[in-house]
């Protein structure tokens, strides 16, 4: 029989459809502006606003002051940091009812160093809200004061170095950062402006202290130890041991003085350092000599902190004898009190 006949040829597949392209990528957005970089950090705690001091183990004081008067904060072999006193108000965050603080702050400071070979004396006056300064007295080669500016190079003496650095970012949106260093230590002055001040454009002074080498070493040309002294130099003792005195809260000031729109500080950083603020007053403002002077003596020992009557707590295991490189190698300074953290409690009912 004939074989079957073929079946149909099939209909030609339609032709494929090529996927969609996807959309076009959007041009890339440009760049925005560099975030700003944050302000570096100090040196170093110390004292600040409304003055706290910070002391060399991490302890803490209030320390008022007088107007007008002129304390020592560091005194050591060839160095002394003097800083003046100055009665300012600052209003608190608006939380608090814009309640008014009468408060003080350092407000100008004054270094006075003697360089290592030939034991010159300079001299460095910092006073923000009183220009031109920073001047600084006695260098080589002429009578005149030198003014610093920020950005130019150091002025170096022998083992002195002196500049002056302008930074971004901050409480105040900067700050003008004198920096002396000598061979033992290294300090910094930053003025900025007091937030919140009720007089506009006012300064203070931040100031920040570290050692660069063991304070209580032998100390040239004696070979003998010296320890530090001055309202902040005098914790560097040695010891690791944290002391707190007497701070002011504003909570406790604001019902002890009758609950009204305004507080006064007190706190003059009892039970944290020798003796009583008036003990630390200097003379003039390039003074070096008071009760516990360090600047020229040959040979002074550390303070007894048993006598202190603040707050003693352990700030650090010390893993050496006292003056060994575990507890030397620590901070100090001041801070303002337009910085305090207890401005952000919840503010007193009324």
């Amino acid at each position: 029989s004939p074989p079957p006949p073929s079946p149909p040829p099939s209909p030609p597949s339609p032709p494929s459809t090529p996927p969609p392209s996807p959309p076009p990528s959007p041009p890339p957005f440009p760049p925005g502006p560099p975030a700003p970089p944050p302000p570096p950090p100090p040196l170093s705690p110390g004292l600040t606003g409304d003055p706290h001091l910070h002391f060399a183990h991490g302890g803490e004081a209030d320390f008022r002051g007088e107007d007008g008067a002129v304390y020592n904060m560091l005194s050591h072999t060839n160095i002394s940091v003097n800083g003046a006193w100055e009665m300012a108000s600052f209003l608190l965050p608006l939380h608090w009812g814009g309640m008014k603080v009468r408060g003080s702050f350092v407000t100008d400071a004054y270094i006075v160093v003697k360089t290592a070979s030939s034991g010159r004396t300079i001299r460095v006056e910092y006073s923000p809200n009183q220009p031109p300064t920073p001047l600084v007295h006695g260098l080589p080669g002429g009578s005149a004061a030198t003014r610093l500016h920020a950005g130019e190079p150091a002025v170096a003496v022998e083992d002195v170095r002196i500049s002056l650095e302008a930074r971004k970012g901050g409480q105040g949106g900067g700050a003008e950062v004198l920096q002396v260093s000598t061979a033992g230590w290294k300090l910094e002055a930053s003025a900025r402006l007091i937030w919140r001040s009720t007089v506009p454009g006012k300064k203070q002074i931040d100031l920040s202290l570290a050692p660069l080498r063991d304070p209580l070493g032998p100390q040239p040309p004696t070979g003998k130890m010296v320890a530090p002294h001055g309202l902040i130099g005098q914790s560097y003792d040695g010891d690791g041991i944290a002391v707190d005195g007497k701070q002011d809260k504003y909570k406790d000031l604001w019902k002890a003085q009758g609950g009204g729109h305004e507080i006064v500080t007190q706190a003059q950083a009892e039970g944290a350092i020798e003796g009583e603020g008036d003990d630390y007053k200097m003379a003039d403002f390039f003074g070096t000599d008071f009760k516990y002077s360090r600047f020229a003596v040959a040979e002074a020992p550390v303070r007894d902190v048993s006598k202190l009557t603040g707050v003693h707590r352990l700030a650090r295991p010390t893993t050496g004898a006292p003056g060994s490189a575990s507890t030397w190698k620590v901070s100090s300074g001041t801070i303002g009190d337009d910085e305090r953290e207890g401005q952000n409690e919840p503010a007193p009912s009324r």
